[in-house]
């Protein structure tokens, strides 16, 4: 079995245990506290797309590096604060030693995955960060963040009262929305719904998520980020 088989399997397997982390997340969310085997899952996930990448890195080592090198092969990044001209005066493409020599068409290839070639790609050096965070530290742990929002409708109009924003309506005064009227002497927001004379219909809406608690990233946003991005780059390159 060859590295990039090795990688591939990783991907696959990761992309079974994102599937139980999803599920473990929303009971999670429903008992609003962190379930402890969350936390082991997206370590596990983490390091095994951290090991497909190191393993594709070798794949393409062993085709076109430099054999006489004997030490360790990682797949090259560039970390938040670095451009192209400091990734190439780093010359960190060295850590696939001698595949700009031999396969200059590979190097170019692994820089458009960089963040710096797409700010899109910025998931990368974010997962590098959290990856190098959950391997020297202890498990990061997740903020649970909740935000309302409260949203009025009626005979096709709507009003939208989003976290902190209220509306007060004097005593004297009142709001139409479609076919409704919204009285005064009343003080709307997301805890306390309107008062509406009419047909209406209006809900508060929660909208709910777990995020890093070191870089305020959303957990199933950005793990879903990173394995579609790996296994791009898993299967990108290992058919060259």
């Amino acid at each position: 079995m060859s590295y990039f088989d090795d990688a591939k399997n990783l991907v696959g397997h990761a992309k079974t245990l994102f599937q139980k982390i999803k599920q473990t997340y929303d009971e999670s969310l429903n008992e609003q506290k962190v379930n402890p085997s969350l936390l082991i899952d997206i370590k596990n996930l983490m390091e095994n797309l951290r090991s497909a990448l190191d393993f594709t890195a070798h794949g393409i080592f062993d085709k076109y590096g430099d054999k006489s090198y004997t030490g360790n092969i990682y797949f090259p990044y560039a970390w938040k604060d670095l451009d192209i001209v400091g990734y190439r005066s780093r010359n960190i493409i060295e850590k696939i030693p001698g595949l700009a020599n031999s396969r200059p068409d590979i190097a170019v290839k692994i820089e458009s995955y960089q963040y710096f070639s797409n700010p899109a790609n910025i998931w990368l050096p974010t997962f590098m960060d959290l990856n190098n965070e959950n391997k020297h530290q202890r498990l990061t742990p997740q903020v649970r963040r909740e935000t309302k929002q409260l949203n009025i409708k009626s005979g096709g109009a709507s009003m939208l009262l989003g976290q902190g924003a209220s509306i007060r309506i004097g005593g004297g005064a009142s709001i139409r929305i479609g076919n409704a009227i919204i009285q005064g002497g009343q003080t709307i927001d997301v805890n306390n719904p309107a008062e509406i004379t009419g047909q209406a219909t209006q809900e508060v809406i929660s909208w709910i998520s777990f995020h890093f608690s070191s870089n305020n990233e959303a957990v199933i946003p950005f793990l879903n980020n990173a394995l579609v991005g790996i296994e791009k780059i898993v299967n990108e390159l290992s058919t060259i």
